[in-house]
């Protein structure tokens, strides 16, 4: 281990936050409501901002409602006194708050300039939708859409996943601000989205991310088969939260390397794959590969050599120790593991592999020193880095 850490593209920085969370925009479902065996609907039940939105059949809007959930502005601000460095609302694209889907739509309004209004030098913000796909025999998921000047219908009819993705090939930068934008597959199951169907170059240079932590629960089988079906996916973490009285509590985070903490910066990051998925809520980790950064496509050669830097500034935390680094590849077959005899904050990592060992791809995974049993899973998951056979 070097005396001074040789800590890869450190004028990179490391900034925190969370990729999926619903507003009360989200009506149809959440913590703001109560459901009744015998309740008969109601019309327009809710009036807030100018704005009308129905309940769904059988349910009850809570009296206290706003006493944990609230318009994307209230999510912001919980999550800048939580410590997030961005945060972005993805509230469900069918939502009747929504209808018409435009850019006129006054929720929509809303919702955007809760996003311009919240952001400062400190903060990102970000407004988008989560197109939740339930009906299609062409394929069933959800997606994240991030920065995006527009939405559609994830339920209309006709709206599949193949026509989804020939509208983010149309519609991959917001058409506002020029800004990319991120799209995620969210908690995915392992034969998800027709069996990870319908991939082609254009649409895996657009979707990026795959959120391999939904609300604690870890979808690693989901991230696997993914990228063993040619997606070129980083991992993401989101609380998924219907309020905003989880923020504080939540301790998952989704990690961006970017130059700096604005929207465009962010989102430029997400689409590069510079990104890593968190159980802790301060881990800083990073790692390149024949010095390419983490997220990159890199020509194949007979060796490959790593330099992995991880730490965790809560040194005051046993648990919080690194433990363990896996070096993994395609299903999920782990090429080197090294595991630290006596368990460090700080760790810095240099290792060179043979091409050999190297199925396509290879990403980082890190454990920290927790002892409980019901626990011992890793803490971290770093992008990926790809070998092209194509560029020798």
């Amino acid at each position: 281990m070097a005396q001074e850490y040789d800590i890869p593209f450190k004028s990179l920085k490391i900034f925190n936050g969370n990729t999926h969370a619903h507003s009360i925009f989200t009506y149809s479902h959440g913590n703001h409501l109560q459901r009744h065996q015998n309740f008969v609907k109601g019309d327009k039940v809710l009036f807030i901002d100018s704005l009308y939105i129905s309940r769904p059949k059988n349910s009850q809007l809570k009296k206290e409602w706003n006493s944990f959930q609230g318009l994307p502005k209230k999510h912001y601000e919980e999550a800048v006194k939580a410590g997030f460095d961005f945060y972005c609302v993805t509230d469900h694209s069918q939502e009747e708050a929504f209808f018409p889907n435009s850019n006129n739509n006054t929720a929509w309004a809303i919702a955007t300039k809760n996003a311009e209004d919240a952001t400062n030098t400190n903060f990102s913000a970000f407004m988008g939708v989560e197109h939740s796909e339930n009906d299609s025999d062409n394929g069933r998921g959800h997606f994240n859409v991030i920065g995006s000047s527009t939405y559609i219908n994830a339920i209309k009819p006709g709206v599949d996943i193949p026509y989804f993705y020939n509208w983010l090939k149309e519609n991959p930068k917001n058409l506002i601000t020029g800004n990319p934008v991120a799209v995620s597959f969210n908690h995915p199951n392992i034969d998800q989205f027709n069996n990870w169907d319908y991939r082609d170059e254009e649409i895996t240079e657009i979707i990026t991310l795959l959120e391999i932590i939904n609300n604690q629960k870890l979808k690693y089988e989901g991230f696997l088969a993914a990228l063993d079906k040619g997606w070129r996916v980083s991992p993401v973490a989101g609380i998924d939260n219907h309020n905003y009285t989880e923020i504080h509590k939540a301790q998952s985070r989704t990690f961006v390397l970017a130059k700096k903490n604005t929207p465009k910066s962010i989102l430029t990051a997400m689409r590069a794959r510079r990104t890593y998925a968190s159980f802790d809520k301060n881990l800083e980790c990073r790692y390149s590969v024949n010095d390419s950064l983490m997220g990159s496509i890199i020509p194949q050669k007979k060796l490959y050599h790593l330099k992995v830097y991880v730490n965790d500034p809560t040194t005051d935390d046993e648990s919080d120790k690194i433990s363990k680094i896996d070096i993994v590849t395609r299903k999920g077959k782990v090429i080197k593991s090294f595991e630290l005899k006596r368990p460090q904050h700080k760790y810095f990592w240099n290792i060179t592999i043979k091409d050999k060992d190297v199925d396509q791809f290879l990403f980082i995974r890190v454990w920290d020193n927790t002892k409980s049993i019901n626990t011992q899973k890793p803490v971290a998951f770093l992008a990926p880095i790809w070998v092209s056979k194509q560029n020798n």
